[in-house]
């Protein structure tokens, strides 16, 4: 078929081919794009599996607007052929990646950051891909990735799970790859998106250590170690594993899929928080920048004086230092520029001074309990829970037996006969407590022949165990803070430091010195961050609100914001700030920022379509900056005020409708470029790209 033009694609050479098709490179003649072409072979164009699943590959694909999702751009019948055009990609699969073994830990958390957030977009319109693995997922030059091979997706029925269907065997056997199907798949059961999930879980430990969980000489092997065995320990094959990251797989890889993560987009949540805990891990050496401000430090250590914390005789023929970030100016602040100190030499007793000085630090930054404790506390914080929820399970059955006993009993003889079987069941559950309760009674708690005993008692338990399991509750959350410790402020470890100076012998001044340089920069990075903001504002909203009801502007104003929170929660937002029609956020990363720019423009199509009533659509214009921003824990985002926040806002009124505009500060920091153009204009001084809603 090279050289031949299907539609106004023409056919340029053969990729390879497969079980379900013929992969061609092609030429879109009409935009002159690259475009890879897959027809299905003549053997199979009058097989309906084949062809039902080839169809099924077009539609749930393209019902996926994702940057990690093949884009498809055309499907039809020419000549009895079925084709399918879609994006051409030039990069590698996973698995070609992996023949070189792991991958570093935040090159992982790249990846599958991608993976999960395309996977809670297939979530939300109801479609499994139920073929997750390596080799389905390709990576492009530029670190993006896309998921291929949507041939064994399926959508979901309103009704519930995917039944079992005739799609899914084949000779017996069921389809997809036997190492990274869920024990529900292999076993033929009903599948859901939690499915989707544990095939993530089998390519994360892959990532991870360069092996699969499970394998075998046979995929009978394979299939009884999926059902029977537990997945081996990540950190055994790969011992820089963060216990984050180890324990998000085996959670992952649950067999009980109650115990897995319920949807892609709490594993997309835990992904970028472990993300964010890798990245804040810092050696304590480089420049630092100091800004002139002295608020809200302890006493003892200001700006002035932190030049005398650093040791002023080097030691000969130092290495030079790297070189120092500047932090941009707001508001006039001036900035000072502090090198590390050269290493100083020491003796033994120093050396191992330094050692143990070194521990106390560490110990007091992060508060972490010892594993001897956590192993004596998890035991009394899950017999508690166990025992709390036992209480009020039987408690509450007891309560409602008596209430429906006493109902019971004001019933007609003639409404009694219908019910006969169930009037012996509740005397047997209840007359002995019911007697023992009644014989501590002076007087019988009968009213107009009606027994109000079960009443009484009834109400009485419950009072009870919410008494008794509201102190067990609180025994628990107490035990639970012994375990779970949040770090101290730099003020608490700068007094904790200057208690252990004084108990450390004069010998040990240079390692006091570096303990005060350290909590000195921990105290600077804790008051000025590199943050993103994002601006959101709704286009033309004051012709939309001419010519409708108040009420039906303010529900739809009132969805549109449930709307953006949704989506704003999804991408770990820090802090927000609302105006009448707009909005100003605060994340961690211009990843984060950026993501949910793109997510508010893409999904304003199905809110528009399916949500609010108005007769004009919700459009938006966004735009994104970032910068080293003051940004204290309790001041609302909106009582803050600095240059980087105002040039988001300005990006955000300049940028057109439906789209979204970064600074090149931000553009600099992306993983993911595509669709970016670069402007012509500049705002504030920043160079500006440019990312439109795909059509």
């Amino acid at each position: 078929m090279i050289g031949e033009t299907i539609s106004h694609f023409k056919i340029t050479e053969k990729l390879g081919q497969g079980g379900m098709g013929v992969v061609y490179r092609g030429i879109d003649l009409d935009l002159d794009r690259p475009v890879a072409i897959k027809v299905l072979p003549p053997e199979s164009q009058q097989d309906e599996d084949s062809i039902a699943r080839f169809l099924r590959e077009a539609k749930t694909a393209s019902k996926l607007q994702h940057p990690a999702i093949t884009t498809i751009y055309e499907f039809g019948v020419k000549d009895n052929l079925r084709y399918l055009v879609m994006e051409y990609i030039e990069g590698k699969t996973l698995k070609e990646i992996l023949k070189n073994g792991s991958l570093p830990i935040r090159q992982l958390l790249e990846i599958t950051i991608q993976v999960a957030d395309a996977l809670s977009l297939a979530d939300e319109k109801k479609i499994i891909h139920r073929d997750i693995k390596a080799e389905n997922i390709m990576l492009t030059d530029r670190g993006q990735v896309k998921i291929l091979d949507f041939g064994l997706a399926k959508m979901v029925e309103k009704t519930g799970p995917v039944a079992p269907d005739h799609f899914q065997t084949a000779g017996g056997v069921v389809m997809g790859t036997i190492t990274h199907m869920s024990p529900e798949q292999a076993l033929g059961a009903e599948v859901d998106s939690r499915t989707d999930i544990y095939s993530t879980g089998v390519v994360i430990f892959e990532m991870a250590t360069g092996q699969l969980p499970f394998g075998g000489s046979s995929a009978n092997v394979v299939l009884a170690k999926i059902l029977n065995q537990p997945a081996p320990s990540p950190s055994d094959l790969n011992p820089e594993m963060p216990p984050s990251l180890e324990k998000l797989i085996r959670k992952c890889l649950e067999k009980n899929r109650e115990q897995r993560y319920q949807s892609a987009s709490n594993l997309l949540m835990d992904l970028r928080a472990i993300k964010h805990e890798v990245e804040q891990v810092r050696e304590w050496s480089g420049t630092v920048v100091m800004p002139s401000a002295a608020k809200d430090r302890p006493s003892g250590v200001s700006v002035e004086n932190l030049r005398e914390l650093i040791p002023a005789t080097p030691s000969p023929a130092p290495a030079a230092p790297p070189a120092g970030r500047v932090s941009p100016s707001g508001r006039g602040a001036a900035a000072a520029v502090l090198p590390v100190a050269p290493p100083i030499p020491q003796s033994g007793a120093t050396q191992a001074m330094l050692a143990a000085d070194t521990t106390a630090i560490r110990r007091a930054l992060s508060k972490e309990p010892s594993r001897a404790l956590r192993l004596s506390v998890l035991p009394a914080i899950y017999l508690l829970q166990a025992l709390r929820k036992a209480i009020g399970w039987t408690a509450g059955v007891y309560s409602f037996a008596c209430i429906t006993l006493f109902a019971l009993s004001l019933l007609a003889t003639e409404q009694l006969r219908a019910l006969a079987f169930v009037l012996p069941l509740l005397h047997r559950f209840l007359d002995p407590g019911l007697a023992v309760v009644g014989s501590f009674l002076p007087f019988p708690l009968i009213f107009q022949n009606a027994d109000f005993l079960p009443v009484a008692v009834g109400l009485a338990l419950y009072l009870a165990q919410l008494g008794v399991t509201g102190g067990l509750e609180k025994a628990e959350a107490a035990l639970r803070r012994i375990v779970e410790r949040k770090p101290p402020t730099a003020a608490a470890v700068f007094q904790i430091q200057q208690q252990h100076r004084l108990a450390t012998p004069a010998s040990a001044s240079r390692m006091s010195l570096l303990r005060e340089y350290a909590v000195a920069k921990r105290m600077l990075s804790e008051a000025q961050k590199e943050m993103a903001f994002l601006a959101v504002d709704v286009a033309g909203s004051t012709k939309m609100k001419l010519g409708e009801e108040k009420i039906s502007i303010e529900h739809a104003f009132a969805e549109y914001k449930k709307f953006l929170e949704r989506i704003f929660r999804e991408c770990r937002v820090y802090k927000v700030a609302w105006t009448p029609d707009g909005v100003m956020t605060c994340f961690s990363s211009a990843d984060d920022a950026t993501t949910a720019g793109r997510k508010v423009i893409t999904d304003l199509d199905f809110f528009n379509r399916d949500v609010h009533q108005l007769r004009t659509k919700f459009r938006v214009r966004a735009g994104v900056n970032i910068g080293v921003v003051l940004i204290p824990e309790d001041k609302p985002l909106e009582e803050i005020s600095d240059h980087t926040i105002d040039v988001a806002g300005h990006l955000q009124k300049e940028a057109e409708v439906d789209t979204l505009w970064v600074s090149s500060e931000v553009h600099e920091r992306l993983m993911d470029r595509s669709g970016f153009t670069r402007m012509d204009t500049q705002v504030d001084g920043h160079e500006v790209f440019a990312w439109r809603r795909p059509v």
